[in-house]
């Protein structure tokens, strides 16, 4: 496989490359800076990806790299993927989401036709869902409730039209909450992983803050998350959405009491008003049912090791 990676130097975009690497895929990665900034991808690893420098508002860099790579796979991670982020900048968020796409995809249409093309979405573009539409299938309306949300939901729109009028051969998928190490800390779980190990290395004052912490979530662990967009390269059907989940959920509360039972540590909760969203869907739970009938994927790793490793990545880091 000869893969073109967006976002390759990303959360996400670094346990990719290392899924594309292990299965000895040639992998060019479009980063936006001068240098690859690496959290989780050994030098050693990275010295193996084609590091390109890109800014997909720059059309024309955008088809040379694209030219120039001659990929068979395409994965599409390039995002502004903060809810609060695009709350406080949505055109901003509009334009990255969705125009970068659209470029991408113009792109591969020109100088990479017959690439398979996996463009990244987000559960949030169902929004509020009612109890009685749980779980969600792919077939489940979209109703996203913030700006992040509904650039997401148009980025998969133009994706899924481009494909099912020939221009492109592209799946999309909505991806529900994954973590695992390397995940910023602006993130609900890797904050409270974060503060537990700072906890457990300070002794003393034992209090976290969090913001609701009621909300029920699917979660996987993002080495799930990265082989299920490897495997939707290789059999995906072209024009189809993809949901990426467990097909299970479990409250923000549980998740932190799982993680502070791991590090041993008995945790005080001090509620953050300025964490709240001003709109929030209280649960989302996804069918994994048809990602599994085409690719064979299904979520394997435990959320239990998914929050170790997140705890011992935190604790390197205060080593």
């Amino acid at each position: 496989m000869r893969a073109l990676v967006t976002g390759a130097d990303g959360f996400v975009g670094q346990w990719l490359v290392r899924a594309l690497l292990d299965e000895s895929a040639t992998v060019t990665g479009i980063i936006r800076g001068e240098t690859p900034t690496l959290t989780t991808l050994e030098p050693a690893t990275a010295a193996r990806v084609g590091w390109r420098r890109c800014d997909l508002a720059d059309a024309q860099t955008l088809r040379s790299l694209v030219r120039e790579s001659e990929p068979n796979a395409v994965f599409h991670l390039a995002a502004q993927s903060s809810v609060p982020e695009g709350q406080r900048d949505p055109l901003t968020t509009i334009e990255t989401n969705v125009l970068g796409t659209v470029r991408l995809l113009e792109s591969v249409h020109k100088d990479a036709r017959d690439a398979a093309v996996v463009v990244v979405g987000s559960s949030d573009a169902y929004g509020t869902v009612k109890e009685t539409e749980l779980p969600l299938s792919e077939d489940a309306p979209l109703r996203p409730n913030n700006a992040y949300a509904a650039s997401k939901a148009a980025a998969e729109i133009v994706a899924l039209q481009f494909a099912r009028s020939g221009f492109v051969r592209a799946v999309a998928t909505r991806s529900f909450n994954h973590t695992g190490p390397g995940q910023s800390p602006t993130f609900a779980v890797s904050s409270f992983a974060k503060q537990i190990a700072a906890a457990k290395h300070r002794g003393g004052s034992q209090e976290i803050v969090v913001g609701d912490l009621s909300p029920r979530r699917d979660i996987c662990d993002v080495r799930d998350v990265a082989a299920a967009y490897v495997g939707l390269a290789r059999s995906g059907k072209v024009g189809h959405v993809y949901n990426v989940c467990s097909g299970k959920d479990l409250s923000m509360r549980e998740v932190v009491d799982e993680l502070a039972r791991i590090a041993g540590v008995d945790v005080q909760i001090r509620r953050d008003p300025k964490l709240l969203r001003p709109v929030d869907t209280p649960r989302l739970r996804g069918d994994p049912a048809r990602i599994a009938a085409d690719t064979g994927w299904h979520a394997s790793i435990p959320l239990t090791t998914t929050l170790s490793d997140l705890l011992e990545f935190y604790t390197r880091e205060l080593a």
